[in-house]
Parts: C-alpha cells; sequence; structure tokens
C-alpha cells in the first residue's frame, strides 16, 4: 500500500512540475531501503527542530496569542514570537 501511494505521489508532482514548467522543483520520493533518507535529501535534524518549534508555539496560545504577549512586551527588535521559521525556508532546503 505505502508503495502505490508513493507512486501515486510521485506522478501528481511531475504532474505538477510539467505543468508549470519547474524541472524538479517537487523532488519525488525515492522507493523504500536503507538510503531512502539520504536520496530524499531532506535534514531530518531540521524536521526535529521544526516541529520542537511548532509545539513550543502551540504551547503559548498559537501565533496569534503569541504575538499578542510578544506587543506587550518591549524588546527593540521584531522577530516571529513563536520561533518557527518561514515555510518556504523549511521546503526548499
Amino acid at each position: 500500500a505505502w508503495e502505490e501511494g508513493r507512486v501515486a505521489f510521485n506522478s501528481f508532482f511531475t504532474i505538477l512540475n510539467t505543468a508549470t514548467g519547474l524541472k524538479d522543483e517537487l523532488t519525488l520520493m525515492p522507493p523504500a531501503g536503507p538510503n531512502q533518507i539520504k536520496e530524499y535529501g531532506r535534514n531530518i535534524r531540521r524536521y526535529n527542530e521544526f516541529m520542537k518549534k511548532t509545539k513550543l508555539c502551540q504551547n503559548r496560545g498559537g501565533p496569534t496569542l503569541s504575538a499578542a504577549w510578544g506587543q506587550l512586551m518591549v524588546s527593540g527588535y521584531l522577530q516571529d514570537s513563536c520561533g518557527v521559521e518561514p515555510l518556504e525556508g523549511y521546503f526548499f532546503q
């Protein structure tokens, strides 16, 4: 079942890459095996860090509440009060 899903997922990404004219913009998922993570090119450390920051943000009440609390404190510089990087930076590694 996983292999069928992977093939369908890859064909969907191939169609999107072709339709947008952006060759290999969306990386296809390699077949299962010992080198799958290495071949896919995603960084497991960045994923774990992203999930940790997302959970911390949720514990602070989410981006909206966290931003409201952040505005109450004067810090001298503007930053994302949740600390979660923009998704473009995560997905385009």
